[in-house]
C-alpha cells in the first residue's frame, strides 16, 4: 500500500523550503517510474496563481484585521483563543527495519484556551501531515513539483457548534504510526518531515491555527559484528575486516583489519604497510516526478528525474600503530583503529523510501603497501624493490539512530511494586464495633511483608 496520498486542497501552514546549494558531485538522468522507483503522488491545484498561500503561518496565535485591541498592534485584534499541545508519549522511534518494525505510538493532549467569557466553536480538527520536499524539482518555481503534503491521520475533536467558557479545555489524542513509514530525514537532495497541524474555527468564521513539527526516528538494534574478506590478485594478499553491524552519526566505531599473504612462498620478498586512509561517503538519491503541467518536459507521464549526490561525511588516516609479523608461513599485518562520523558533518541516517528517496553510506579503506627484499641472515638490511600497490576496499555501513533501551511500545511490561504483596491480605480476628445502628462485625485485613 502506498505511504502517501494526494490532498484535494492545498495544506495551509506548510512552508516550502528554498533549494539548497548544489552538491559537489551530482548526476541527473530521466528514468521511467517503475515499481522500483515509484512516483510519489503530488497534490495539484489548477487555481493556484501565487505563493502567498504557501507562506508559513504563526504556529500558535493568529491576528485578524480590525480595530486595535488592548496590548495589540494598531489595526489588528488578538485571536479569541490559543491552541497548545503537550506530547505525553516518549520519543517516536521505530525499532528494526521497515518490514519488521511495529511502529511508534504517539499520544498527547490538545489544549484550547478560551480568552473570552464564552466562545462558540463549530469545528476543531487536528491532522498529522507528512511533507516530502525535493530540492531539485523538474520546475524550480512550481510548488507542486517541489513539495508533496499527505495527511496520515485526522482527529475531529469538535464536529458541531459547542459553547466553551473561559479557561483551558483539553482533548486527548493518540495514533500508532506504522512501522513502514520513512524516518524524518534531511539530506542534500530531499527532506522528509512530519508535523501536527490543528485548526479551530469559531461560529463567526475566525480560524485559530497551530503547527508543531514532530520527529520520527528509526533505530536498528545492534547484533553480531560483520566479517568480510577481500582478495587482491595477482598478489597473494587478502584482507579480513571486522566492523560493527550499525554505526551512529556523531560517534566513532572500532575497525579491525588483518592483512594475510604479505610474505612470498619463496620467502624472498614481502609487503610492508606504509599508510592507511579511510573515508565515509554518503550517497543520496531522489526521483523527482513532474506535475501534470510540467510532465511534457520529460516526454509524458510516468517519468521522473533521477538525481545522485555523493559527499564525504568522515575521513582520516593511520600512519603508525599496526603490528607486522613476518615469522609465520605467509606473514600477517594487523591494524586496529577508530573511524567515525563527526556531529558537525550533518550526516543523514539510511533511508529507503518507496517515494523515491534513498540514502546509503559506504566505508572506503585504502592500504598503501610497498614491496621489499627479505634480508638474508645474518644480514638485517632490507632493500626496497620500488614496487608499491594501493589496496582499496569498499564496505557498506548501516547508519541509524541510537536505540537507547531498545524496547518497543508493544514490548513494554507493566511496573512491579516492591511494597505490594503478591497474594491478597488475610483476615485476622473479628472485632465487634458498637455504633448507633447496633453491633457490627468488622474484620480488618492483615498485611504481610512480601
Amino acid at each position: 500500500m502506498p505511504i502517501y496520498r494526494n490532498l484535494t486542497s492545498p495544506m495551509p501552514g506548510i512552508a516550502f523550503f528554498n533549494h539548497g546549494a548544489s552538491p559537489s558531485t551530482s548526476m541527473t538522468s530521466i528514468i521511467p517510474l517503475d515499481s522500483k522507483h515509484p512516483a510519489p503522488k503530488r497534490r495539484w491545484s489548477s487555481n493556484r496563481s501565487s505563493s502567498e498561500t504557501d507562506r508559513p503561518r504563526l504556529p500558535i496565535r493568529t491576528m485578524h484585521k480590525g480595530s486595535s485591541g488592548r496590548g495589540g498592534p494598531k489595526g489588528f485584534i488578538e485571536s479569541p483563543a490559543d491552541i497548545a499541545m503537550t506530547i505525553e508519549s516518549p520519543p517516536l522511534v521505530c525499532y528494526g527495519p521497515p518490514r519488521e518494525s511495529t511502529g511508534a505510538l504517539l499520544s498527547g493532549i490538545m489544549k484550547l484556551e478560551v480568552k473570552e467569557t464564552e466562545q462558540t466553536f463549530e469545528a476543531f480538527t487536528v491532522r498529522l501531515l507528512a511533507d516530502v520536499l525535493t530540492r531539485k524539482p523538474v520546475s524550480a518555481h512550481c510548488p507542486d513539483c517541489t513539495t508533496s503534503v499527505s495527511e496520515l491521520h485526522r482527529w475531529s475533536l469538535i464536529n458541531e457548534p459547542v459553547v466553551l467558557r473561559k479557561g483551558t479545555h483539553t482533548y486527548p489524542f493518540s495514533y500508532l504510526l506504522p512501522g513502514h513509514l520513512p524516518a524524518s530525514n534531511t539530506n542534500a537532495l530531499s527532506r522528509i518531515a512530519y508535523c501536527i497541524y490543528a485548526t479551530a474555527t469559531t461560529i463567526k468564521g475566525v480560524e485559530i491555527k497551530f503547527e508543531r513539527p514532530i520527529t520520527l526516528q528509526r533505530a536498528v538494534l545492534p547484533g553480531l559484528d560483520k566479517h568480510s574478506t577481500r582478495v587482491f590478485p595477482p598478489t597473494n594478499l587478502s584482507a579480513n575486516i571486522t566492523l560493527p553491524p550499525v554505526v551512529h552519526p556523531g560517534g566513532d566505531f572500532p575497525l579491525q583489519i588483518r592483512l594475510d599473504g604479505v610474505l612470498s612462498k619463496a620467502r624472498t620478498s614481502r609487503w610492508r604497510l606504509k599508510k592507511l586512509t579511510w573515508r565515509i561517503d554518503e550517497t543520496s538519491r531522489v526521483v523527482s516526478p513532474a506535475c501534470k503541467q510540467h510532465s511534457s518536459k520529460l516526454g509524458g507521464d510516468g517519468k521522473g528525474l533521477l538525481h545522485d549526490d555523493v559527499r564525504t561525511v568522515g575521513s582520516g588516516e593511520v600512519k603508525t600503530g599496526w603490528k607486522s609479523d613476518f615469522t609465520g608461513t605467509d606473514g600477517k599485518i594487523e591494524v586496529e583503529f577508530n573511524a567515525g562520523i563527526p556531529a558537525h558533518a550533518g550526516a543523514a541516517c539510511d533511508v529507503d523510501s518507496p517515494c523515491g528517496i534513498s540514502v546509503t553510506h559506504n566505508l572506503v579503506v585504502e592500504l598503501i603497501v610497498a614491496e621489499e627484499h627479505c634480508p638474508i641472515p645474518p644480514s638485517k638490511v632490507v632493500n626496497p624493490t620500488g614496487a608499491a600497490r594501493v589496496l582499496r576496499m569498499q564496505l557498506h555501513l548501516l547508519v541509524t539512530e541510537r536505540s537507547g533501551l531498545g524496547i518497543s511500545w508493544d514490548e513494554e511490561s507493566p511496573p512491579v511494586y516492591e511494597n505490594v504483596p503478591v497474594s491478597p491480605p488475610s483476615y485476622g480476628t473479628v472485632l465487634e464495633v458498637e455504633g448507633e445502628a447496633g453491633v457490627a462485625l468488622f474484620s480488618p485485613p492483615v498485611y504481610h511483608e512480601a
